[in-house]
């Protein structure tokens, strides 16, 4: 059996027009710089897609990636999808399951994806064998059932897939890429431009083994890092919550603080009754078949299939129900009905849409419509109001927006195209930044959220800077703080409502999350004080790679990573005008809670303490001479400067 290195990252390239492959091995020092997956792709995206390259095009990469933590028990199966997105920004986002470790033990780290096939093709790797197959047969399949043919065809029930379904095909807004038949991840264009390649799915089975450089400090390392997560010692009261039930608790503890977008966030809080209608605790007591969990996973809580046992909608099944779904196809279009947001969500993942692109967009039309700026006729006829009892025009109008029909076809833009083209004022209605539809966390009463969405460089993504809702800041002591190199005062950081150091919180909280999904592991389980305190994380790595980082050199990998982010969207013509929160955000305050909308001044004012701190450029965002200089990344001024980007400093 081959075991991986731990170090010399390997990729399988692939070029689709020529149907031809060949095996990169990046050099020991990139797994030093940028650790891996997202840190990774990240670097390789910069280096292998130029400027002004068309998204869509063949030039355009698809980078599959995970890295060398991957494959043990603390790398939770967590795989980056990393590209141009046809937004223009980087698109970058991670999935679970298994793939990544199957990957690994095939013998490759990523997989790096060019050129358009002739017809519809899926990507066969089995070790060293890699096949382009053909998928005519698969094109126009659903998730569910192309994960069903695959199997029957390949008969091995030990590999792994991530395939599209009809909206990445479509070429549908923000389309997923998925695996496991409800694991889903890249909405920020993974499944647009595999759907542009015709690239249906990509197989892979290993036969290939991983083993930690040094096993003894490696099994310390994890006993200190279970016991951070355990429910009897975590310090963190939302560890028990979240292991059990997942996110979706909060559409209960919402409306009482003003945090519930409901109706497209015109209002922040909702009934009682609707709140309670669509929790997690019923879900978890009527729907719930099994629990299931990504790759050595310590918590149950992710992933949970589910079945409707009663009503019109009896015997639909389906997995996974989180934060987004009871926000962005409950409150948000202001349905209190569990079995129809459970329909939707699963629609949703068998289509391969994403389920905020189509509660958003779907919120967005439903205000425009009561507003007299959509009418029957560009609705197909669909009287499409907040809170509809009309279950089948709902069905059928997620159905339309995967095959591009109808009003669907407009919908199937996003809300911020949609916007563009109906006109007449309905861009204010649209929550989305840098294109992309916001997700569950509101941003008025949360100033840090705010600031975590404008700036994001993929779009909304919390992950980047996850979680919104820290532990009680009293479980680390200032001194420890300032061991760990962190200048914050806690206390006046978690002040939601105060502006002062978000700039530095989210600051901190970007480049550790950076760390943690770089390894690979999951910002899930950033909990207790494994989000302050990375002693833990560095201690895996360096057992896992017998690399000997000093724990700042792991932290200034992570500071690399939102830098090389951030170059590539200055690059493409990003600037400071583009971290911006949406126009509800900024110009409405919340009804009835007292919260300001997040005005100017106070965006401009965690602007420059974040772009300060980060030693960029206060008027264009772009990292100075000295920090790329600081950072090692000297080679990427010419870069810029050759594609007249000014770096100052």
């Amino acid at each position: 059996m081959t075991v991986r290195d731990n170090i010399r990252q390997r990729v399988l390239h692939v070029d689709l027009t020529e149907r031809k492959t060949w095996i990169e091995e990046l050099p020991g020092e990139y797994t030093a710089l940028f650790l891996g997956t997202r840190g990774i792709t990240s670097r390789l995206l910069f280096r292998d897609v130029p400027s002004g390259t068309d998204p869509l095009g063949p030039d355009n990469v698809l980078f599959i990636g995970t890295g060398p933590m991957d494959g043990f028990p603390v790398g939770m199966g967590r795989l980056s999808i990393a590209t141009k997105s046809p937004r223009g920004c980087i698109g970058e986002g991670s999935v679970g399951g298994f793939f990544g470790p199957e990957l690994r033990r095939a013998g490759y780290e990523y997989v790096a994806i060019r050129g358009i096939a002739e017809n519809p093709v899926y990507l066969f790797i089995e070790d060293e064998t890699v096949e382009i197959r053909d998928a005519r047969h698969l094109w126009g399949k659903t998730t569910y059932d192309t994960d069903d043919a695959l199997y029957r065809e390949i008969r091995d029930p030990d590999a792994h897939c991530l395939y599209i379904g009809p909206a990445g095909e479509n070429g549908v807004h923000a389309a997923m890429v998925f695996s496991g038949r409800d694991s889903a991840g890249g909405r920020a264009g993974g499944g647009e431009v595999m759907g542009a390649k015709k690239l249906k799915a990509i197989v892979v089975r290993g036969h290939g083994g991983v083993k930690p450089h040094d096993y003894d400090k490696f099994v310390d390392a994890y006993r200190e890092f279970r016991t951070r997560l355990d429910l009897r010692t975590s310090r963190d009261m939302w560890t028990p919550v979240w292991s059990t039930y997942g996110a979706p608790v909060l559409s209960r503890l919402f409306p009482s603080l003003g945090n519930l977008m409901t109706r497209n966030a015109q209002v922040m809080t909702w009934e009682e009754e609707k709140a309670r209608a669509i929790s997690s605790e019923i879900f978890m007591d009527d729907y719930v078949r099994r629990g299931q969990a990504c790759f050595n996973c310590p918590w149950p809580g992710c992933k949970k299939t589910f079945q409707i046992e009663k009503g019109k909608h009896r015997g639909f099944r389906g997995g996974n129900y989180w934060a987004g779904q009871p926000v962005a196809l409950g409150s948000g279009i202001d349905n209190g009905d569990l079995d129809l947001v459970l329909v939707l969500s699963g629609l949703c993942n068998q289509y391969g849409l994403d389920i905020f692109h189509v509660g958003f967009t779907l919120s967005w039309a439903m205000e425009c419509f009561e507003r007299g700026l959509l009418t029957t006729i560009d609705t197909d006829g669909v009287e499409l109001r907040f809170g509809m009892n009309d279950h089948e025009s709902l069905i059928e109008l997620v159905g339309k927006i995967a095959r591009k029909e109808g009003f669907g076809g407009l919908l199937a833009l996003g809300c911020s195209e949609a916007a563009r083209i109906v006109g007449r004022g309905t861009e204010k209605y649209c929550l989305a930044v840098k294109g992309q539809e916001l997700e569950a966390i509101t941003q008025r009463n949360l100033l840090m959220v705010a600031l975590g969405i404008a700036v994001s460089e993929v779009g909304p993504d919390h992950t980047r800077w996850y979680p919104p809702y820290p532990p009680n800041p009293g479980i680390i002591s200032p001194g420890e703080l300032r061991e760990l190199g962190i200048d914050l005062d806690l206390t006046l950081a978690f002040d939601t409502r105060n502006p002062e150091q978000k700039g530095k919180l989210l600051r901190w909280f970007t480049i550790s999350r950076a760390v943690v999904e770089a390894l690979p592991s999951c910002v899930f389980l950033v909990r207790d004080t494994l989000g302050l305190d990375l002693r833990p994380w560095w201690k895996l790595f360096n057992a896992v790679t017998g690399l000997d980082l000093e724990y700042q050199q792991l932290v200034r990998a992570g500071e690399r990573l939102m830098n090389m982010d951030r170059l590539f969207n200055v690059r493409e013509g990003f600037s400071r005008v583009d971290d911006r929160v949406p126009y509800r955000m900024s110009h409405e305050d919340v009804p009835d809670f007292g919260y300001k909308r997040i005005s100017r001044d106070v965006l401009d004012t965690m602007l420059d303490e974040y772009y300060a701190e980060n030693g960029w450029d206060l008027v264009t965002s772009v990292p100075t001479r000295a920090k790329l200089t600081e950072l090692d990344l000297v080679d990427v001024i010419t870069d810029l400067e050759s594609n007249g980007i000014e770096v100052t400093g």
